[in-house]
């Protein structure tokens, strides 16, 4: 059995530790490795995920080039929209990291949910939680310049997979290509998100190089964050 601290927002950290060890009981255990793909988009396959290690990205592959849309971490499930829904999977999941994982099949799932309505619940409210950062996304993207984005993209990947460093700083982990940067700030131009990093560098606020950005001030960087007035 897997134990450690599980991110504040993610699904096992939400719940009672009696129904936590039941719900990390659900399936069989199932490791990747990392760069293995999890789960593929536009695959009919009903299985959910529910992730006690590591992290992985969600990545939609809809256009020419794979998009960047999130980091998923342990303590979360991925896929259970497609288990819930019966809909083909809408996006791909790959492991940044060595993964273990609970392999739950859709009956299990469905059949635990509806006897205990409370868990139900819980998911459901990190399903809304995680459209709710999306749409503050797509409304900065409508709204706010490249700069603005770029800091709340670093401080969304602070809080999921950043690792606090003893002077006070937060690194964050070397999965991230530039563009797959860009894509998560809603731009396709790597050199304005270069122009923007170095903005930032030149602050003081982080510092970065190739694959490695650490935020020096996270206090100053939150300051420097601008919130949409209607978000919700």
């Amino acid at each position: 059995m897997v134990s450690q601290q599980w991110g504040p927002k993610t699904l096992l950290a939400r719940l009672p530790a009696q129904t936590r060890e039941e719900v990390i009981g659900l399936g069989v255990e199932r490791r990747y490795r990392t760069g293995d793909v999890l789960l593929k988009q536009g695959a009919a396959t009903r299985e959910t995920l529910l992730l006690l290690t590591g992290f992985v990205k969600v990545i939609a592959e809809d256009g020419t080039e794979p998009v960047l849309l999130t980091i998923r971490a342990a303590g979360d499930p991925v896929g259970d929209l497609a288990a819930m829904s019966g809909q083909l999977r809408s996006a791909t999941v790959i492991a940044c990291t060595p993964i273990t994982a609970r392999f739950i099949l859709p009956q299990t799932l469905r059949t635990f949910l509806r006897d205990r309505p409370q868990v139900a619940e819980l998911l459901n409210a990190l399903v809304v939680d995680q459209l709710s950062v999306a749409n503050r996304r797509r409304v900065e993207m409508a709204t706010r310049p490249v700069l603005d984005r770029l800091v709340s993209v670093l401080l969304d990947l602070a809080e999921i997979c950043g690792e606090p460093q003893e002077d006070g700083s937060t690194a964050l982990p070397n999965w991230f290509s530039q563009a797959e940067l860009a894509a998560l700030v809603g731009t396709s131009s790597v050199d304005t998100v270069q122009r923007s990093l170095r903005n930032l560098r030149e602050q003081d606020l982080i510092e970065n190089g190739y694959r490695r950005i650490t935020i020096l001030d996270p206090d100053g960087l939150a300051a420097r964050r601008v919130r949409p007035d209607h978000e919700g």
